[in-house]
C-alpha cells in the first residue's frame, strides 16, 4: 500500500525493543484454546508438523508456545526490527520459526499454505484506505480449505475505544491509547457475536465464541474469542 503512515510500525518496534531481554508468557486464551477442551469449542486442533501462522507475533510470547507444541510455525510482523528481535528470542529458547515482514492484508506466503492461523489481538487493525474485510480475505487466501482461524476481536466497550472517533466505514480512530502505540490508527470494533459472524461469514463458518471482561487495575479490556473454519 502506498503512502501508508508508518507511525504505528515504529512505535511497536520501539515498544518490543524495550522488552527484548525479558521473559514472555503466552496469552491465556491461546493456551486454553490449543490445550483445553470446552463444550462450546469446535476446533480440530493442529497436530505436530502442521503449518501455523502467528499474525502480529510481537515479542514472540505465543510463537514460542506454538513451537513448543511441535508445530511448523511462521509469523508476520510490521518491521524487520521486530522480526529480528523475536527471532533472537526464539533462538535463545532453542526454537526456529519462519518470521517475515507482513500486514493483515498483505501476507507474504502462498495461497492455501497454512493449516491454522493465530491472530491474537491483531486482526482488527486496519491500514489507512483498507477495510477489515480485506484482512479476512487475505487470511482466507493463505488458509487451506477447512483450516482454522483462531482470533481475538475487540468489543466496542473495550478500553482502547475510549474517546475514539467513529468513521463512516465502521472503524474507529484511536485517540487515547494508554500505551501510546495506536493513537491515530483505525481499529474495527464489534458489539456482539452475531455481528462478528455476519462479518466473517463470507470467508468462514462453524463459529465458536468466547468473551473476556477483564479489569487490569483500571484498564478495562473486553475481547471476543473467535474460532472458525475456512469455507
Amino acid at each position: 500500500m502506498q503512502n501508508r503512515d508508518t507511525t504505528i510500525d515504529l512505535s511497536y518496534e520501539q515498544f518490543y525493543a524495550q522488552r527484548a531481554g525479558t521473559k514472555v508468557y503466552p496469552t491465556e486464551f491461546v493456551v486454553r484454546t490449543f490445550l483445553a477442551n470446552y463444550p462450546g469449542l469446535r476446533f480440530l486442533k493442529p497436530a505436530p508438523g502442521d503449518r501455523i501462522l502467528d499474525i502480529g507475533f510481537g515479542d514472540g510470547r505465543n510463537t514460542a508456545f506454538l513451537c513448543e507444541q511441535g508445530l511448523d510455525v511462521s509469523g508476520i510482523e510490521l518491521t524487520q526490527g521486530i522480526v529480528d528481535q523475536t527471532a533472537a528470542r526464539l533462538a535463545r529458547l532453542g526454537h526456529v520459526a519462519d518470521l517475515r515482514i507482513g500486514r493483515n492484508s498483505q501476507i507474504p506466503f502462498a495461497s492455501e499454505y497454512f493449516r491454522c492461523i493465530l491472530a491474537c489481538h491483531c486482526c482488527y487493525y486496519c491500514d489507512e484506505g483498507e477495510f477489515f474485510t480485506e484482512n479476512l480475505a487475505e487470511y482466507a487466501r493463505v488458509l487451506q480449505p477447512g483450516g482454522y482461524l483462531v482470533a481475538s476481536v475487540a468489543s466496542r466497550n473495550s478500553y482502547i475505544f475510549k474517546d475514539a472517533i467513529e468513521l463512516p466505514d465502521g472503524t474507529l480512530r484511536i485517540t487515547t491509547d494508554p500505551y501510546g502505540n495506536r493513537n491515530g490508527y483505525r481499529l474495527q470494533a464489534f458489539n456482539e457475536t452475531q455481528e462478528i459472524a455476519n462479518c466473517f461469514s463470507p470467508f468462514f463458518a462453524d463459529f465458536s465464541f468466547g468473551f473476556a471482561d477483564n479489569d487490569y487495575y483500571g484498564i478495562f479490556e473486553r475481547i471476543y474469542w473467535v474460532v472458525c473454519r475456512r469455507i
